[in-house]
C-alpha cells in the first residue's frame, strides 16, 4: 500500500505549496518525490548545501547546478523557473531555526496561493529525520511523519541487498521470519544488517536470523530508550500468583487467527500494582517467554530531553519501534517513576511531562498492533488516575506478599534454580515457611544465595537448615517498615484490582514505633498526618 506516495500526492494536488516529510530515511522520501512526479507528469529537484541542485533523469541525479549551496539561491531558482517541478530540500530543519527568519518568510511567502498560478504544479518537500515544525508555519505547513519500515518494505531492502552483493551470496531465501527479524529498523540499518549477514555468513536465509536479531539489538539499545531482553524465566519460575498465570494464558491464546474471526480483541495490557519485589517484573519476563514475543523494557524516564519537542519525539520513536516490532512486549518498569510529573507540568516544565504522558494514553488507547504492555508499579498514590480507568489496561493486579504455601514454592524454585532439592536436603520446610513469614520473593532469594555463601565459607559439604535459619533471623523484611502502607494497599486493591494469588498472606506485623524509619516511610496518601499538640 502506497499510503505515504498517495498522502503526498492528495497534498500537493490540493493546493498545498509546501510540506514536511519527517524521516531519517532519504531514500524512501525519495521514492515517494519519484512516485508523485512521475504520476503529475514532471520534474523532480533535489538540493543540498554540499552538492548544490540535482535534477532526477529516471536513472540518477544530474547536477545542474553545483554553484547553487545557499538557501536563498535555491529558493530564487524555483521562484524563477515556470516550469512545473518537485523540489526535496534536504535537511531543511537547521534552516528554519530563530537565527534565520528570512528562510521562514520565504516559506510563508510560498505558500500564499496568490503568489502562483494553479496552472503550475509546483511544490517544495521539506526533508528532515525529526518533525521540526516552526512556530510561524505551524498553522499553515502539512507534516507527513514517516513510520518505520513494514514488512512489504523490508522485503524491497532485502532483495535488493542481495542483488547487490551476489557475488558474496551464495544462497538466500527471504523467508517471512526473516523480514520479522529486521522488524524496528530503519532502511539503512536493515540494509546494513543483512550486508553484514551475508558477507559473515555468505548468505542470507532464516539461519542467519540471530545476526540481524543481534545487530538489531545494538541499533535499539543506541536510542537509550529501549532495552531488547532475552528473558530466561517462565511462568513456573514465579511461586504463586496462580489469578495472573490463569489470566495471562487465557490471554495468549488470543493472538490466533481463530480468536481474531472468534471476535476477540487483540489484548492491550495489564497493570501489576503492589509490594516490591513480589513477582511484578519476573511476571513481565515470564510473559514474553512463555508467548514466544520479543521483550523491550522502556524506560519512561529516559523520554526527557532539554531541547525543545526532544521528548515528544522520543516518546513517539519508541511507540513506533514497539509497534513495528510488534508482536512483542513491552515491559515498563516502574511507571509511576517515568509519570510522576504530569499531574504539575503546566507548572514545572511547560506542559512537557503532561504531553508525553497524553501521547502515550492515546496510543495506549488506540493501538491495533499486538503490542502487549506490562506495566509495574509500587507507588499507587504516583499513578495518574487517567492511567487506572478501564481501556487502558485489560486488567490491573494486585501483587501482594507471597503465603506459607507460596513461600514453600519459592523457597523450592531459588533452591532448584541452585541444583539443590530441598526434600534431598532434608530441610524442615513448615519450619522455613514459619520463619520467613513477611518475607517477599526477592527476600527469599537472597535468603538461599546468602545461605549457600555462608555453607561455602563454613567448608561445609552441602547447604544445611541451619544456613538458611541464620540468613532469614538476619533479614529485616521491607514489609515490617511498611506495615501500614501494605495494609491500606490491600483494602485499596479490594475495591479497584483484582488479586494475582489465590491465597491469603497472613497479616503483617509493624516493628514498632521506637524502630527508627525514614523519612519517605511516614509518607502514605491513606493516612492522614498527625499533629503534636504542642
Amino acid at each position: 500500500m502506497r499510503y505515504y506516495e498517495e498522502e503526498l500526492e492528495i497534498l500537493i494536488k490540493a493546493g498545498a505549496k509546501v510540506v514536511e516529510v519527517a524521516s531519517f530515511e532519504w531514500e524512501r522520501v525519495h521514492g515517494f518525490a519519484n512516485y508523485v512526479a512521475e504520476d503529475l507528469g514532471i520534474d523532480w529537484y533535489s538540493w543540498s548545501s554540499v552538492s548544490g541542485l540535482k535534477v532526477w533523469d529516471g536513472k540518477g541525479f544530474k547536477v545542474i547546478n553545483p554553484d547553487c549551496q545557499t538557501l536563498a539561491a535555491v529558493l530564487d531558482y524555483y521562484i524563477q523557473n515556470e516550469n512545473d517541478m518537485l523540489l526535496v530540500l534536504e535537511d531543511f530543519h537547521p534552516y528554519s531555526e530563530a537565527q534565520n527568519p528570512i528562510n521562514i518568510r520565504y516559506l510563508r511567502e510560498m505558500m500564499r496561493p496568490q503568489n502562483y498560478s494553479p496552472k503550475y504544479k509546483k511544490a517544495i518537500i521539506l526533508s528532515s529525520p525529526n518533525k521540526f515544525v516552526p512556530e510561524e508555519l505551524s498553522k499553515e505547513l502539512p507534516v507527513i511523519e514517516v513510520e518505520l519500515p513494514d514488512r512489504q518494505t523490508i522485503e524491497v531492502i532485502a532483495n535488493s541487498v542481495v542483488e547487490e552483493y551476489n557475488e558474496y551470496c551464495m544462497e538466500s531465501e527471504i523467508t517471512s521470519k526473516l523480514l520479522e527479524s529486521a522488524l524496528g529498523l530503519t532502511v539503512m540499518e536493515a540494509r546494513l544488517a543483512f550486508a553484514k549477514a551475508i558477507i559473515t555468513n555468505r548468505k542470507l536465509t532464516e539461519e542467519e536470523i540471530p545476526l540481524i536479531i543481534s545487530e538489531k539489538e545494538q541499533i535499539i539499545k543506541k536510542s537509550g530508550l529501549l532495552e531488547y531482553f532475552h528473558p530466561k524465566e517462565f511462568l513456573s519460575s514465579i511461586g504463586g500468583l496462580e489469578n495472573l498465570k490463569e489470566w495471562i494464558h487465557r490471554r495468549g491464546n488470543a493472538y490466533s487467527d481463530e480468536a481474531k474471526d472468534f471476535g476477540l480483541n487483540t489484548p492491550r495490557g495489564v497493570l501489576l500494582l503492589g509490594v516490591p519485589g513480589c513477582g511484578k517484573s519476573l511476571t513481565a519476563k515470564a510473559i514474553a517467554n512463555e508467548w514466544k514475543f520479543p521483550l523491550l523494557r522502556f524506560d519512561l524516564g529516559k523520554v526527557f530531553g532539554g531541547i525543545v519537542g526532544e521528548s515528544e519525539r522520543n516518546i513517539r520513536y519508541a511507540l513506533d519501534v514497539a509497534k513495528t516490532i510488534s508482536p512483542c512486549v513491552l515491559w515498563i518498569d516502574e511507571i509511576e517513576k517515568g509519570l510522576s510529573g504530569s499531574q504539575s507540568s503546566g507548572r514545572t516544565d511547560g506542559g512537557t511531562s503532561a504531553r508525553v504522558f497524553g501521547t502515550f494514553l492515546t496510543w495506549m488507547q488506540e493501538k491495533k498492533e499486538p503490542v502487549f504492555v506490562v506495566a509495574t508499579a509500587n507507588d499507587i498514590s504516583s499513578l495518574p488516575p487517567e492511567l487506572l480507568r478501564k481501556g487502558r489496561f485489560d486488567e490491573i493486579f494486585f501483587v501482594d506478599l507471597p503465603s506459607a504455601k507460596e513461600r514453600d514454592n519459592i523457597f523450592r524454585i531459588h533452591l532448584g534454580n541452585k541444583g539443590r532439592d530441598a526434600d534431598k536436603l532434608g530441610l524442615d520446610m513448615n519450619k522455613l515457611v514459619k520463619l520467613s513469614e513477611g518475607l517477599s520473593g526477592a527476600e527469599i532469594e537472597e535468603v538461599v544465595n546468602e545461605a549457600l555463601f555462608n555453607a561455602y565459607a563454613n567448608g561445609q559439604k552441602d547447604l544445611e537448615m541451619k544456613n538458611l535459619v541464620e540468613c532469614i533471623e538476619a533479614t529485616s523484611p521491607l514489609s515490617r517498615t511498611m506495615a501500614e502502607t501494605i495494609a491500606n494497599l490491600r483494602k485499596w486493591a479490594e475495591q479497584r484490582a483484582r488479586l494475582a494469588s489465590s491465597e491469603k498472606p497472613e497479616e503483617v506485623k509493624d516493628l514498632g514505633a521506637d524502630v527508627p524509619r525514614l523519612q519517605q516511610e511516614y509518607k502514605n496518601p491513606f493516612i492522614p498526618k498527625k499533629h503534636d499538640d504542642k
